[in-house]
């Protein structure tokens, strides 16, 4: 990519040389950097992106800026390990679809790990950011920034809430990785891993009949058409940052990475107030394009939150190295804290 950019840049100053009534000026350093999303443009978590990208170009004076590629369009889900080949240089990248493989990261993908109010969430973001960050670059990236990108996670189903052990029986579910698989099945459904993309067609055709899925993604990938059964139980489900490969983050300079990180930690800062708005506004988009919302009764409740506990403690916390136990004494602080059903729009009791 470094050859090409170069190359560009001198087919163009060739160019303005040639137009003597111009004054062409090329800025020092100038970068394009190719960042991937596996969520479409329209989704809440590419407000972050676009906050973030944005403040880099601005802040370098042009200098750095980004090409994005949405929906997964070039690396799929596989963001990591594309940024560790050299693939791309920067991605939004999410826990479950390494986490499998680097169970130090497993703690963020049981859901109720960690709060979802803006106070609570912003605080864990700060504390766990180095941590994190600690272990991606042994993987081959830096992660910059941890802003809010992800809504509260329901369960949605094409023609049933799942408000009780009864209506689990014979569900098939679609998951995102290993960790939030392993809760489903305590919680009594099958649990069946694929990309987002195919998730729309495999709720239409009945090939799952529900789905762990954030908000926003619902909104943006049109589930609540397939699948309009919103079952509140809100939780966390993965842990969102902005990372910059290894490669590409040695070769910046000081300035530039400082700047990275500064805007990395407004983002988070502004992101603390998008989230909120962006919750409740999701809430009522989807009550207004036909979703039904119920909340589980409190006794099925505790028992997700168990039984998510049940994951937490025998299959994760044994099993971490000392990177990954850190994140867990985090997360244990911060826990008791999001034991709460949700509060937030319609919150009618499950029949």
């Amino acid at each position: 990519m470094q050859t090409l950019i170069k190359k560009q840049l001198k087919n163009w100053a060739i160019s303005c040389a040639s137009l003597v009534a111009l004054t062409c000026i090329v800025p020092a350093n100038a970068q394009t950097l190719e960042f991937a999303s596996v969520f479409p443009e329209s989704d809440f978590s590419s407000l972050s992106v676009k906050h973030w990208t944005e403040g880099v170009t601005k802040a370098t004076d042009g200098r750095i800026k980004f090409r994005i590629h949405w929906s997964g369009s070039l690396v799929g889900n596989k963001m990591v390990d594309a940024m560790r080949d050299g693939v791309v240089d920067a991605a939004l990248s999410f826990t479950p679809y390494v986490s499998g493989e680097i169970i130090d990261l497993a703690g963020f993908d049981v859901p109720f790990s960690f709060p979802l109010d803006p106070k609570g969430l912003g605080a864990f973001n700060r504390e766990v950011l180095p941590l994190v960050d600690k272990i991606y670059e042994k993987r081959g990236s830096r992660a910059v920034s941890a802003p809010p990108s992800l809504l509260p996670d329901p369960i949605t189903c094409r023609d049933r809430f799942l408000s009780g052990p009864e209506q689990w029986k014979g569900v098939k579910l679609r998951t995102a990785g290993r960790w939030q698989a392993e809760t489903i099945k305590r919680w009594g459904g099958s649990p069946v891993v694929f990309a987002p993309a195919e998730l729309y067609n495999a709720l239409d055709l009945g090939t799952v009949n529900c789905t762990l899925m954030i908000y926003s993604g619902i909104l943006s990938l049109k589930l609540y058409e397939p699948a309009k059964f919103i079952t509140r139980v809100d939780h966390s489900i993965a842990f969102a940052t902005i990372n910059i490969s290894n490669d590409r983050w040695k070769r910046l300079s000081e300035a530039d990475r400082a700047i990275m990180l500064k805007v990395g930690q407004e983002t988070m800062d502004w992101g603390l107030i998008a989230y909120t708005q962006g919750y409740e506004q999701t809430m009522k988009t989807l009550g207004d394009r036909g979703a039904k919302f119920c909340v589980p009764k409190q006794a099925e409740f505790d028992r997700l939150v168990a039984a998510a506990t049940d994951v937490f403690d025998k299959e994760i916390s044994p099993k971490t190295s000392a990177d990954g136990t850190r994140i867990i004494e985090v997360i244990k602080r911060y826990r008791p804290q999001v034991l709460a059903r949700p509060q937030v729009g319609d919150v009618s009791e499950c029949p």
